[in-house]
């Protein structure tokens, strides 16, 4: 059973989930680097190849949790211990246990303090149930791949990241900061209890909420090749076998959020389980309408910048029907990757005053996204490039649902035939930033799933 770690360790300091945790991580740093079942050799697996900004994101970090679990289990004789996580919507503030600095959780590079605590932008009670709310497993989980796309570090083209990928998850690494802003995270250990509340986010959202996962072939039967077991054999598994494992391997007390949306049960049995993960639903999202405009949008951190998008209203209104199987989709196109990722970015729609000061409880905010992204990584992995001295920052690419904010708007009888867009880069509370934001493309879609 995976819990909470900082509510084990109200309870107890010395709980034995956490002295577990503490002495499998360090039996793992005294290993050599050479050992598979090592603390630097597990962070060189998401080093070299953890995979983002597409939708194999969450069932590759699900085995990679799941393997360095069995090896906790191995190395510290608890056949019992799973791994709890940090529920950063009740906890925003990297939990206790990681901050003694006698313990082998303790790492000194961080770039937080024990009092900071994470942005509600991106970990609050109604953005959190606005994602789970989410209908789209593309506009949850995030997008299919590009075709010929390098699934582990995608140079080219335009990778969209979902809801939970660009918003709590992305904005968790940067608040950290030090190894966790970087794809060498593992080297942290609150990076595996970070990874596990995402995890419990995505089985809420399967088991409790309903929600299907897609049953495209690529996907299901798509298989990882990267994680060993806990004896150090190199191991294979599909996307398939993945989905199954908070069934048969482990299971989540409540990833408790705030809000009656969070705490929805679904009443399927263990059968009707197994059969509804493994069959999965045709959940391709088809663009029936673009509007679109390619201009550049530069900002610096602390003030908007946007366009306004010139859309049919009656084809926004008909989308945004109550029960419809549509939704408005806005992408962030072609957003270049700043050199620091130091900031977060909100959107509002409509809002031509919005600023840094403009809260997510304005009700034309319609979400937020931010950077994850390791360019020394990229060097090492597209030498190519480095040697031809290339950019080793990629364009990217974010997806906002907008359809509950012109769902507003239309009540207020507020939606028009153009949308202001507005972005407005956000600075880490903890941090001065110097940053910029600069895109190149804006869209709304109307789009089915």
């Amino acid at each position: 059973m995976r819990k909470n770690i900082q509510t084990l360790w109200n309870a107890n300091s010395s709980d034995p989930i956490i002295t577990t945790y503490k002495n499998a991580v360090q039996q793992m740093k005294a290993l050599p680097s050479s050992n598979p079942l090592s603390w630097e050799f597990q962070a060189q697996i998401h080093n070299n190849s953890c995979i983002h900004r597409n939708w194999l994101w969450l069932p590759w970090h699900r085995a990679y949790l799941s393997y360095f679990e069995r090896i906790c289990r191995k190395l510290t004789g608890d056949n019992n211990f799973a791994l709890p996580y940090w529920n950063w919507n009740t906890r925003p503030a990297v939990p206790d246990p990681f901050w003694d600095t006698s313990s082998s959780l303790f790492d000194s590079n961080r770039g937080v303090t024990q009092s900071d605590q994470a942005d509600s932008s991106y970990i609050g009670t109604s953005v959190l149930n606005g994602i789970l709310s989410e209908p789209s497993f593309e506009l949850f989980a995030s997008a299919r791949p590009l075709a010929g796309q390098n699934l582990h570090f995608p140079i080219h083209g335009e990778p969209t990241e979902g809801l939970l990928e660009g918003t709590p998850h992305d904005h968790i690494h940067g608040f950290v900061g030090g190894d966790m802003g970087a794809f060498i995270s593992p080297r942290d250990p609150v990076f595996y209890t970070h990874h596990c509340m995402v995890d419990c986010m995505w089985n809420h959202w399967n088991v409790d909420l309903g929600n299907a996962n897609t049953n495209d072939s690529g996907w299901m039967n798509f298989a990882f090749n990267d994680f060993f077991d806990e004896n150090g054999n190199s191991v294979s598994v599909t996307v398939a076998v993945t989905l199954l494992m908070p069934l048969f391997a482990y299971q989540y007390e409540p990833c408790t959020i705030g809000g009656p949306l969070g705490m929805k049960k679904g009443s399927l049995s263990r059968e009707q389980l197994k059969e509804f993960l493994s069959t999965g639903a045709p959940t391709k999202l088809e663009y029936k309408q673009r509007f679109e405009v390619r201009q550049a949008v530069t900002t610096e951190v602390g003030k908007a910048a946007g366009a306004a998008i010139k859309a049919e209203v009656g084809v926004l209104r008909e989308a945004i029907q109550e029960n419809s199987r549509s939704r408005v989709v806005l992408t962030v196109g072609d957003v270049d990757m700043p050199e620091k990722r130091d900031f977060f970015v909100r959107v509002f729609v409509n809002k031509p005053d919005a600023s840094a000061a403009t809260g997510i409880d304005d009700p034309h905010y319609a979400g937020s996204f931010t950077f994850f992204f390791d360019e020394e990584a990229m060097k090492h992995h597209a030498p190519e490039l480095a040697q031809a001295g290339g950019d080793m920052r990629p364009k990217n690419g974010f997806l906002v649902d907008v359809t509950p904010v012109l769902q507003r708007l239309s009540q207020g009888g507020a939606l028009a035939g153009e949308t202001a867009v507005s972005l407005v880069p956000v600075p880490f509370a903890h941090r001065e930033s110097m940053g910029h934001l600069t895109l190149q493309r804006l869209e709304l879609a109307v789009v089915s799933f």
